[in-house]
C-alpha cells in the first residue's frame, strides 16, 4: 500500500509539472500508429509533452509501469499517465524491470562536458565543477609535466631511465597494467614509459617518470598542483601521480578539460593517445611487451568506435565510477569531452553499455555539430 500511495503522489506531481510547464509547447510534426500494452520505464526515463526532446516535462524513476497507446514515426511511445497523453522515447522503455534509460536531454554520468579545444568555449556542461574522484584521468597531468620537461630540454624521448625500488614502493600490484610488471633495475626510455602511462594506464610508470622529472614522487605531486593552479583549475588536488584511489585526491570535469587542452598543444601527446597498439622494446630484464589501448572509441570492433576520435584517457575505480577524457576532430574543429562517474548499465534493449564510452559519443556528436 505504501508503494501504491508513493506512485499516486508521483503521478500527481508529474501531472502538475507537465501541465504548468508544457501548456505553451507547439505540436511537433509526427504521426502515431495506435497500439496497446504496458512497458516499464528505465531508470532516469525522460517524459515529454510532445515526441520532441525540447519538450521535457519530467524524469521518472525506474520500473514505473506505463500504458502504451501508440508509437510515433520518430521513435517515441505515446503513453497514458493518469488519463493524460505524454511521450517517452523507445530507448527509455523496456518489457522488463531493472534497466537504464537512454537520456536525450542529459548525460548519464555524475559530471560531463564538451568544449572547443582551441577557444576553450564550453558547448555542453553538466555538473562541470563538482568535486569528484578523477581516477586515471589524473595521468593526463602527469604526461603534461613530462611533455613540459621534454620541451624545455631537461629530458628527451630516448633518455634511458632505470626503474627504482622507490618508484614501485607503495603502488599496489593491481595498479600495474604492463605485463610483465616493471621491475626494479629495469631500464627503458621516456617514450616507452609515456606509452605505458597513456595507452594501458600503468601507475608504476607514472612514478618512474615523476622521479626522473622532479627527483621524487612527492616533488612531482607539488608540481602537478602548481601546474593545475596556473591553468585555472579549481576543486583540484592531486596526492599521487596516477589517480589510484586515495583520500583527498580529487578534481572536476572542467579542470580536466583545461589540463587536456594544455596537453593537446604538444603533438607528441596527441600521437601517443591516438595509438591503439604498441610493442615495447625488450629491456635488460624483459622481452618485448605488447600494449593495447583501453580506449574503446579507437577500436573498430568495440561497439563504441568513433571515426572522429583522436584519442583519450580512461579511468575507473569503485570510488570514481567510470571516467573518460577524449579528444575528437572533424574538418571544422577539435573538441575535448570529459565524463566522470559513469557506470556500466543494462539498457532497455537488454544490452550492457559502458556509459563512459556511449555518453562520450553523444558528447562528441554535440561538440562537433554546427
Amino acid at each position: 500500500m505504501k508503494y501504491i500511495r508513493g506512485i499516486k503522489s508521483l503521478l500527481m506531481v508529474f501531472v502538475m509539472v507537465v501541465f504548468l510547464g508544457g501548456m505553451t509547447t507547439q505540436a511537433a510534426e509526427f504521426t502515431v500508429t495506435p497500439t496497446a500494452g504496458v512497458l516499464y520505464t528505465g531508470r532516469g526515463a525522460e517524459v515529454f509533452t510532445q515526441p520532441d526532446p525540447s519538450t521535457l516535462a519530467a524524469v521518472f524513476p525506474g520500473d514505473f509501469p506505463v500504458q502504451i497507446t501508440g508509437i510515433t514515426d520518430n521513435g517515441y511511445f505515446q503513453v497514458n499517465i493518469n488519463g493524460v497523453t505524454y511521450y517517452i522515447h523507445g530507448k527509455a522503455l523496456s518489457v522488463s524491470t531493472g534497466t537504464q534509460a537512454y537520456k536525450l536531454n542529459s548525460v548519464d554520468a555524475k559530471a560531463a562536458l564538451v568544449g572547443d579545444a582551441n577557444s576553450g568555449a564550453l558547448i555542453y556542461a553538466q555538473n562541470a565543477t563538482d568535486r569528484l574522484a578523477p581516477a586515471s584521468t589524473t595521468k593526463i597531468m602527469t604526461a603534461l609535466l613530462v611533455m613540459d620537461a621534454i620541451a624545455s630540454g631537461q629530458i628527451a624521448l630516448d633518455t634511458p631511465v632505470a626503474v627504482s625500488p622507490t618508484a614501485l614502493a607503495g603502488v599496489p600490484n593491481d595498479a600495474s597494467h604492463v605485463k610483465p610488471r616493471l621491475k626494479a633495475g629495469e631500464v627503458m626510455n621516456v617514450l616507452t614509459l609515456l606509452q605505458s602511462v597513456m595507452i594501458v594506464s600503468d601507475c608504476h610508470a607514472c612514478n618512474v617518470l615523476a622521479e626522473l622529472v622532479a627527483g621524487s614522487v612527492d616533488n612531482f605531486v607539488v608540481m602537478m598542483n602548481a601546474r593545475a593552479a596556473a591553468l585555472g583549475c579549481t576543486e583540484t588536488n592531486f596526492v599521487n601521480t596516477s589517480g589510484y584511489p586515495e583520500a583527498n585526491h580529487y578534481s572536476n570535469a572542467y579542470s580536466l578539460f583545461l589540463i587536456t587542452k594544455e596537453a593537446m598543444k604538444y603533438p607528441l601527446f596527441e600521437s601517443i593517445i591516438a595509438q591503439t597498439e604498441v610493442i615495447m622494446p625488450a629491456t635488460n630484464m624483459t622481452s618485448e611487451r605488447k600494449l593495447e589501448t583501453t580506449n574503446a572509441l579507437l577500436t573498430a570492433d568495440s561497439g563504441y568506435y568513433n571515426p572522429y576520435a583522436v584519442g583519450g584517457k580512461t579511468g575507473s575505480a569503485k570510488s570514481s565510477g567510470l571516467c573518460f577524457v577524449s579528444a575528437a576532430r572533424n574538418h571544422k574543429k577539435t573538441v575535448i569531452s570529459v565524463i566522470l562517474g559513469a557506470q556500466t548499465n543494462t539498457m532497455s534493449d537488454g544490452t550492457r553499455q559502458k556509459q563512459q564510452f556511449a555518453e562520450t559519443n553523444k558528447l562528441i556528436e554535440i561538440g562537433l555539430a554546427g
